[in-house]
């Protein structure tokens, strides 16, 4: 089901299984849902692309079977970085930390790819003393930081950037599910690494059995033509070349964390696991319609009683959330705490984005989170403000 409705991914791309089910509606997204869009009217123009989930019997993926990579073009004005809330800040500096003593990451060659605007990088080279080598086609100088002669980025696409490394440590944090053919991306690093068996590889990605689990409908976004659950995950790396040595939940259950180095041996056959699945999947394919359900109930509910609603998050659940419900102005406009975004528009929506300042000349009556791992870090900012409004979280 692509543009066309025509079904585009037939077999999984993890596994290469062809038993793909369906759980999903085909669903119109914007292709990149936090790409920040300079003008209103083009950000009601943006890329589309349809969003049909299906789920890999064999190995667990579960899979938007309508991707078409075509419709992405990442550049300087995709920004996803979450380093300016202090919850993510905390999260970040913990792993980083865990990293480095782990695996005595001290004065050691760092390889992120995806690295985005390079926050995380430049804490890693930090903290140990490190050098680090980020790769990002949305990678975008700052001249307000100083120069660090450790740390080299690269603007453009991993496979064909022409790296010369041989790293001690490569991590990609939230790319993995953005990648629509992870066995040859794996096999590429696999590569590099050769038989330096003391190499690590870890890699984070959205946690695919808590987003059933919770039915955390928002978490659908197009960029992600895949998403892992711990199965599909573990089974990749391991058919990859790469010895698992711990698979995990973290920050609050949303992200897993997979850590691994090169192996030699063969990987035998390994029973379908995708039927274990299925009893969550029914579940968040009735959850959806449910939830979407709600939120045009409670949305008409604010505009009949003419309260103003507000957004507080112009991320990429926000960013569904507002598309999935079409919503224009019952909720008239987003705020972030990322400056990066300001004065910016939502794709697909096309609501202005602003600081959480602006809400003091004109406090809403309620604020709809569209991620409630955040709920107290936004109260506490109301607060600080003087605000005493509504929270919902969608």
């Amino acid at each position: 089901m692509g543009d066309g409705g025509e079904v585009l991914i037939q077999a999984c791309p993890a596994c290469g299984s062809s038993d793909l089910d369906v759980f999903t509606e085909p669903t119109r997204l914007p292709t990149q849902s936090c790409t920040l869009w300079p003008g209103r009217d083009t950000a009601l123009d943006c890329p589309r692309g349809t969003m049909s989930l299906a789920l890999c019997g064999t190995c667990g993926l579960l899979v938007n079977v309508a991707f078409d990579p075509s419709l992405l073009d990442y550049d300087e004005n995709y920004e996803n970085s979450l380093h300016f809330s202090s919850l993510f800040q905390s999260y970040a500096r913990e792993l980083g930390t865990d990293l480095i003593e782990r695996h005595d990451l001290h004065e050691k060659v760092i390889l992120e790819i995806g690295c985005g605007k390079g926050d995380f990088l430049r804490m890693m080279v930090e903290l140990g003393d490190n050098t680090g080598i980020g790769v990002d086609p949305s990678f975008e100088e700052d001249p307000t930081r100083p120069i660090d002669d450790r740390l080299v980025f690269v603007k453009g696409y991993y496979l064909e950037a022409d790296l010369h490394v041989s790293p001690d440590l490569v991590i990609a944090r939230q790319l993995l599910e953005h990648v629509d053919d992870p066995r040859s991306f794996l096999a590429h690093i696999r590569e590099i690494l050769g038989d330096r068996s003391d190499s690590v590889v870890v890699f984070e990605v959205p946690n695919a059995l808590d987003m059933l689990r919770r039915a955390d409908v928002w978490d659908v976004i197009y960029e992600h033509p895949v998403y892992y659950t711990p199965h599909a995950l573990e089974r990749l790396l391991e058919t990859a070349g790469f010895t698992v040595r711990d698979i995990r939940p973290v920050y609050e259950d949303l992200y897993l964390i997979i850590e691994a180095s090169p192996s030699v041996g063969e990987v035998g056959d390994r029973p379908p696991v995708g039927h274990l699945l299925e009893p969550d999947v029914r579940r968040f394919a009735a959850a959806y319609e449910e939830k979407i359900d709600h939120w045009r109930a409670t949305l008409l509910e604010i505009t009949a009683k003419r309260r103003r609603a507000v957004l507080w998050g112009a991320g990429a659940r926000g960013d569904t959330f507002l598309n999935v419900l079409q919503i224009r102005d019952e909720i008239p406009l987003v705020v972030d705490i990322n400056p990066r975004k300001w004065g910016r528009h939502m794709a697909g929506t096309g609501q202005p984005i602003h600081s959480p300042d602006v809400l003091v000349a004109q406090p809403p009556d309620v604020v709809v989170i569209a991620n409630g791992i955040y709920e107290s870090e936004i109260a506490d900012g109301l607060e600080k403000m003087g605000i005493d409004a509504e929270i919902l979280i969608a």
